[in-house]
């Protein structure tokens, strides 16, 4: 294998798979929303302020991409801030559904 030796071909294999093994876990974490939510809190993220909170810290929540994170910031500037969580289920992509997966990782302060 191109005149490499067995100590270098086990080196290339293992960079390999351990390039595999991220982008596999990469790829559970962004189509497995609940599972994403849950790293995130893991990794002592806790709660997101609505009030305060930046489009990346949005869209660390499972379900919101980048303009569901957009309308919300949008939604917040318009009415001047959030006075409850539930005011989220106002903006277009947000479902009951949604919210109820969210709302224990939000608080309005």
């Amino acid at each position: 294998m191109l005149g490499l030796t067995a100590q270098e071909r086990r080196v290339i294999l293992f960079l390999i798979t351990m390039a595999l093994v991220g982008l596999g876990i990469e790829f559970l974490v962004k189509i497995n929303s609940p599972l994403k939510v849950i790293v995130n809190a893991y990794q002592g993220l806790g709660k997101i302020n609505l009030n305060s909170a930046g489009k990346e810290e949005l869209k660390s929540l499972g379900g919101i991409g980048e303009k569901l994170a957009q309308r919300i910031i949008d939604y917040r500037a318009k009415v001047e801030g959030f006075k409850e969580t539930d005011e989220l289920k106002n903006i277009k992509g947000i479902s009951d559904d949604k919210y109820e997966k969210i709302k224990d990782f939000l608080v309005v302060k």
